[in-house]
């Protein structure tokens, strides 16, 4: 789901603010705590469609005035990215983009209705009266956090370490590794991630 904004303010301005993580619950209506516990690490507590989750996010790329993106590593599952766009000295475009997988019947429904898609846009608009009303950012940190290229292929060795011996083997086959009964586990969660990853780069 993507939604988009344009704020009067300069970009600095507007991504100062959207740094301040734990100032979040002021204008995203569903969200209750927001707790950063270092520069890359946030705790978040929301209520969703009566249902409460908590979880933790990871910044995995931030460019001051550009960009912020985020993954969760654990709870309820959810990624994305906002972008800043200058379209004039006092003038700023926001574009936010998020996935979220729903658990649980009662957030796939929430999710089929609509529900959070509605939320982002709302929470989007809010966040823009809230920073055109104050005028300026209610803190700022202006660190950058380069994107690991590595981490997806860790996770997803994570993943398939998961699997049993057979599943595994059939996940190799698939990869196409040559003998497959004859390599450790180790090996094969290696093989099969890296042929994973050339594959969706290719």
């Amino acid at each position: 789901m993507m939604h988009e904004t344009e704020i009067d303010l300069p970009v600095r301005t507007v991504y100062d603010q959207w740094t301040q993580f734990e100032d979040f619950p002021l204008f995203m209506r569903n969200i209750r705590d927001v707790r950063q516990i270092d520069d890359k690490t946030i705790e978040w507590e929301a209520r969703i469609a009566g249902i409460s989750r908590e979880w933790r996010s990871e910044i995995t790329e931030q460019s001051p005035d550009q960009r912020v993106a985020w993954t969760a590593i654990d709870g309820t599952k959810n990624s994305g990215v906002v972008t800043f766009h200058a379209l004039s000295d006092d003038k700023t475009k926001v574009v936010v983009q998020f996935d979220m997988d729903p658990e649980g019947f009662l957030e796939h429904v929430a999710d089929w209705g609509g529900f959070v898609s509605d939320r982002m846009g709302k929470d989007l608009e809010d966040f823009k009266e809230f920073i055109e009303a104050r005028g300026s950012a209610t803190g700022a940190w202006r660190g950058e956090v380069v994107r690991d290229d590595q981490r997806g292929l860790r996770r997803r060795m994570k993943e398939l370490d998961e699997l049993d011996d057979k599943e595994l083997v059939t996940a190799a086959q698939e990869a196409g590794v040559s003998r497959p009964l004859d390599r450790s586990r180790d090996w094969l969660i290696s093989a099969v991630a890296m042929d994973e990853r050339e594959r969706s780069t290719s």
